[in-house]
C-alpha cells in the first residue's frame, strides 16, 4: 500500500512538475519575443534648419504715455454753470471744457468800473486844481494813485472772471467727466482729463552695456497685449544723459503715431529696437526644440538605408540663441540642411523607428515678427 501511494505520488509529481515546466519555457519564450520585438514607427512631423538673417535688436519693456496729457482743472473756485464737452469727445485748442457762474464777480466789476470813472473825474479835478496852483502836488499823486488802484482791481477782476471759463489748453481726448451741472468745485479739484494721444509717448529702460548701440531715430517695433498680432512702429527721439545709478539703465524715450487713437496711455508695451545690420543664425521652429534642466535637444532625422527600411532619429544637444516669434535660432549642435522632428518627440528614443507626415505642421513663421524675449 504504501509502495503503491509513492508511486502515484511520483507520477502527479512528473505530471504537474511537466504542467509548470512548460508554462515557465512558454513564459521565457514569450518574454524574449516581447524584448526582441521591434516598436511600430512612430509618425511625426519634421522641418529642415535653415540658414536666416536676422536683424539685431535690444528687447525691452516700457509704458505709453500721451504726447500731452493733464487733468483740466480750475484756477479759483466757483460753481459749474455750463459743461459743453460730451465725455470722450475730441475737442480743438481754445474749446470751452466748464464754464463757472460769475454773475457776482462780473456784478463786482460793475462796481469797479465805476470807482474807475469817480478816480478818473477826481484825478481830472485834481489836474486842472494844480495846474491853477489851487491844490497840492500830494493831493495830485494820491488821485492819480487811488486811479490806477482802482484799474488795477479791474484788470485783476477781469481775470478771475476769464479763468472761471476752463478752456482746452491743447488739442486732444476728453475722458469722462468727474463733475456735474451745479457742483460746486475748489481751486485745482479736477473735472475732466484731457489727454493727446497721436502721437504717443513711449519710455522704456535698456541696460547701461546697450547704451553705445543706441541713437537718435532708431526704430522701434512696439506690441501690447490688446492687439497682440499688430506691431506698431516709432523711432528713439530721446535718451536720457545719465545713467540710474540705482537700476543702471538708461531711460529712452520714443515717439510713437496713433492715427486711428486706437493705443491709449498707460498701456505696457514690448518693445524691439532695430539695430543696423543683420546677424546669421540657423533657424528651427521652437516646436522641435526640447528644453530640459540638463540641455537642449533636437532629434535628427536618419535617413533609411534601404527602401524597405524606415528612417530613424537620433538626439542631439544644441545650444540655441535669440527668438522671433515661432523660429529660435540654434548656434551649435546643428548643421544646415538637417531634417530635424518638430511633433511626435515624446515617443522617440535613440534609434527609434518613424513615419514623416508632414501633412499638419505646428506653426512656424518664416520671416516672424519681433517681440520680446
Amino acid at each position: 500500500m504504501t509502495k503503491r501511494m509513492i508511486i502515484v505520488l511520483a507520477l502527479l509529481g512528473l505530471v504537474f512538475g511537466g504542467i509548470f515546466g512548460f508554462k515557465a519555457f512558454v513564459n521565457t519564450q514569450m518574454t524574449k519575443f516581447f524584448d526582441n520585438m521591434e516598436p511600430p514607427p512612430a509618425t511625426v512631423s519634421t522641418a529642415s534648419a535653415e540658414p536666416a538673417q536676422w536683424q539685431p535688436t535690444i528687447a525691452a519693456v516700457g509704458t505709453l504715455f500721451a504726447a500731452n496729457g493733464i487733468d483740466v482743472a480750475p484756477e479759483v473756485a466757483g460753481k459749474i454753470e455750463q459743461i459743453p464737452f460730451t465725455s470722450g469727445q475730441r475737442v480743438e485748442a481754445g474749446a470751452v471744457l466748464v464754464q463757472l457762474d460769475t454773475a457776482t464777480d462780473r456784478a463786482q466789476l460793475d462796481v469797479l468800473r465805476a470807482q474807475r470813472d469817480l478816480a478818473r473825474s477826481e484825478l481830472d479835478r485834481q489836474q486842472a486844481l494844480l495846474k491853477r496852483r489851487t491844490t497840492s502836488q500830494a493831493d495830485f499823486d494820491t488821485a492819480q494813485s487811488q486811479y490806477k488802484q482802482v484799474l488795477a482791481s479791474i484788470t485783476n477782476q477781469q481775470a478771475v472772471i476769464q479763468k472761471k471759463t476752463i478752456k482746452a489748453p491743447f488739442a486732444g481726448t476728453v475722458g469722462i467727466r468727474k463733475v456735474d451741472l451745479g457742483t460746486f468745485v475748489n481751486a485745482g479739484q479736477a473735472v475732466v482729463s484731457l489727454q493727446q494721444i497721436d502721437p504717443l509717448r513711449l519710455r522704456f529702460s535698456v541696460p547701461e552695456q546697450q547704451l553705445s548701440k543706441l541713437a537718435l531715430g532708431l526704430p522701434v517695433t512696439v506690441r501690447v497685449d490688446a492687439y497682440a498680432d499688430q506691431g506698431f512702429v516709432g523711432e528713439i527721439t530721446a535718451i536720457e544723459p545719465s545713467v540710474n545709478a540705482a537700476t543702471r539703465n538708461v531711460q529712452v524715450e520714443a515717439s510713437l503715431a496713433n492715427p486711428e487713437r486706437i493705443l491709449r496711455p498707460g498701456m505696457f508695451a514690448r518693445v524691439a529696437v532695430q539695430l543696423p545690420g543683420s546677424d546669421d543664425y540657423l533657424t528651427l521652429p521652437n516646436s522641435a526644440i526640447t528644453y530640459n534642466p540638463y540641455g537642449d535637444s533636437v532629434f535628427i532625422v536618419v535617413p533609411a538605408e534601404s527602401d524597405e527600411a524606415k528612417p530613424t532619429v537620433k538626439r542631439s544637444f544644441v545650444k540655441t540663441g535669440p527668438r522671433r516669434g515661432d523660429q529660435v535660432a540654434v548656434l551649435d549642435g546643428l548643421e544646415p540642411g538637417e531634417q530635424v522632428v518638430t511633433s511626435g518627440q515624446l515617443k522617440l528614443r535613440n534609434g527609434s523607428r518613424i513615419v514623416i507626415d508632414n501633412s499638419r505642421l505646428p506653426a512656424a513663421e518664416q520671416q516672424p515678427e519681433l517681440e520680446n524675449k
